[in-house]
């Protein structure tokens, strides 16, 4: 016990200190792991295995609740998947010069080629764009990676699977009463987190393992299978905080299995500029399947890892002595070197995006884009950008009062749920330069930024005053960021939902009451 809070105490103080410095604070996670490593108060007794591996598969099933059955049939994004996987094995088999045996060497080239889907994942839901386009496409990427990882992961190891596998094809026909059963005990949010939490550890993560499969996809598969469920979102939500305390054992864990020495960092460096290759080529097959440069370029740096899956393919082939321990050493310090590399990435992919537009851009095929985003306001007086919790009932109350008003959000699917009730509601990414730059106001008197993240509220109103729009900007919800910089920005009313909430009242009873 006392060993346990040791580790976490340095973990807090770790990411207390990366937090300082603006770095994303798993970096500190991994850095305390291995200080605890060097003054020899590591995990001798494998006390962080369990809350490590509970923690990644709690994460992959909560991914797996906000991504539809539906979703994995994009043939497009297969054969962008399929061709990069091959064409960069390829390259890094004939770049990568290491003695092992040639088959070893196919599988590690593949292996190298996945990404993490806990940094990428991590990433989109810290700025809410897990539910976009870009972050949809992403996801379903890690997960045919984590599809292909399984099966190199299978038949590397030589396990017991057999035919006994083809009972997991029989799950879809219970998922009907699990929905069932979770519907019946949504009254106790303690029960129905605590049975959320046995589904995806008992019917995803055990019954796969017991199977011959890895817990990591039947977690992620049991979370695809509830996604329809119709308090999915809300399940996820309550897994959260659990899940981010047991990633922590999973990040302090991985810093204490680095082995750090000079010839370790030369070829650690060395494969971490693999990346750059593996992002090009990810990067113009996604420009050459019609994606514009903006969406290609964050599913890029969304995958701009090397992938946790790697780590445990990397680790059997060590204790089978398929690989030595300096090449063993040398690939553990790339994956986490990679990890810290793609969080920095993607904490500033935005800003990292804007300095590369015009480049980028010149890239793009002229013709229509399967993301392309609309380019008018059409006769509208109010646009609602946002249109979530807080934005919706801002619309359907403007759309009553007879004021014209048209709605934006970046989560496709419930673009497709309001156009279906007859909203005029259509898909746009708040935080796309083309968006505002190719944007014609027209008739626009106000903009609603129901947005839920302070960064992309502040670019959203600089770049809406940048293009020329006049009118008011009103935001509507507050987070961690400061109003006084929205109003510098050129915001004109600033008020959280408590406040529109007492505003409403206050209405109400001035009404009946003058």
């Amino acid at each position: 016990m006392e060993i346990a809070l040791i580790w976490m105490t340095g973990a807090l103080v770790a990411g207390q200190i990366c937090r300082w410095l603006s770095i994303p604070i798993i970096i500190g996670f991994i850095g305390a792991g291995y200080f605890f490593t060097q003054i020899d108060i590591n995990d001798s007794q494998n006390i962080l295995e369990i809350p490590a591996e509970i923690g990644v598969e709690l994460l992959l099933f909560s991914i797996g609740l906000k991504i539809k059955p539906s979703d994995l049939l994009n043939q497009s994004l297969f054969v962008v998947f399929i061709l990069h996987t091959i064409s960069i094995s390829i390259i890094y088999f004939f770049l990568v010069n290491i003695n092992i045996e040639p088959e070893t060497k196919i599988l590690l080239c593949i292996a190298l080629t996945f990404s993490s889907t806990i940094i990428a994942s991590k990433s989109l839901e810290g700025r809410k764009e897990l539910t976009t386009f870009h972050g949809r496409l992403s996801i379903l990427t890690l997960i045919f990676q984590d599809i292909l990882a399984v099966l190199i992961l299978v038949y590397s190891s030589n396990t017991n699977w057999s035919f006994n596998i083809l009972y997991l094809l029989l799950i879809p026909s219970v998922v009907p009463f699990l929905k069932v059963a979770l519907d019946k005990i949504r009254a106790s949010e303690e029960l129905e987190l605590l049975s959320a939490i046995l589904i995806a550890l008992f019917l995803g993560s055990y019954l796969f393992k017991y199977l011959g499969l890895t817990g990591e996809i039947g977690a992620l598969t049991l979370g695809v299978l509830l996604a329809n469920y119709k308090a999915a979102e809300r399940l996820s939500d309550k897994i959260w905080s659990l899940r981010e305390i047991l990633l922590v054992a999973f990040f302090i864990s991985l810093g204490m299995k680095l082995n750090i020495s000079p010839e370790i960092i030369v070829n650690s460096l060395f494969y971490t500029t693999l990346l750059l290759i593996k992002s090009i080529v990810l990067f113009f097959l996604l420009i050459f399947f019609k994606l514009r440069a903006y969406t290609a370029f964050l599913i890029v740096m969304s995958l701009t890892t090397f992938s946790e899956f790697s780590l445990i393919i990397i680790s059997f082939w060590a204790e089978n002595g398929l690989i030595g321990n300096q090449l063993f050493s040398s690939l553990i310090f790339t994956v986490v070197t990679s990890f810290v590399l793609g969080a920095i990435l993607n904490k500033y992919v935005h800003e990292i995006y804007v300095l590369l537009e015009n480049t980028l851009k010149r890239f793009e095929r002229f013709q229509h884009h399967p993301d392309e985003q609309p380019h008018t306001c059409g006769g509208a007086d109010v646009m609602v950008l946002g249109m979530g919790r807080i934005g919706k009932p801002i619309f359907e109350n403007l759309a009553s009062n007879g004021i014209k008003v048209v709605g934006f959000d970046a989560d496709t699917n419930l673009v497709k749920e309001q156009l279906r009730e007859g909203k005029r509601v259509t898909f746009a990414d708040a935080e796309d330069p083309g968006f505002w730059s190719g944007l014609r106001f027209g008739k626009l008197k106000a903009i609603v930024l129901a947005l839920p993240e302070y960064h992309a509220q502040n670019w959203s109103t600089k770049q809406a005053r940048k293009f020329g729009f006049e009118g008011r900007i009103i935001v509507p919800t507050r987070s961690q960021g400061d109003p006084h910089k929205l109003k510098e920005s050129g915001a004109d009313e600033i008020y959280d939902a408590y406040q529109a909430a007492g505003i409403g009242v206050t209405e109400i009873l001035l009404k009946h009451n003058p």
